[in-house]
């Protein structure tokens, strides 16, 4: 069974460097069309903010790579409902 990529989720693996400029990981994250158009809507601006978080793994292979989840920014409510 082939291995079918979650929404907003992705990887990155270590990256063979040939010179300093290259990057040290390379991959993928594959954002849901919904969740995008969701984040366009709701921007204020010309840059859209998306909170990326990342977990060390390890193939069944053996490979170390970094898994990735995005999400909205989260923001931190106010703990007096009389503060703005």
């Amino acid at each position: 069974m082939a291995y079918e990529q979650k929404p907003n989720t992705g990887a990155l693996f270590p990256n063979i460097k040939k010179t300093d400029n290259h990057p040290d990981f390379r991959g993928d994250v594959h954002l849901d069309k919904a969740f995008l158009e969701n984040l366009i809507t709701k921007s204020k601006g010309n840059l859209i903010k998306v909170q990326i978080a990342a977990w060390k793994k390890e193939s069944s292979a053996g490979k170390k790579y970094m898994s990735l989840s995005a999400s909205e920014p989260y923001v931190k409510e106010s703990a007096d409902p009389w503060e703005n």
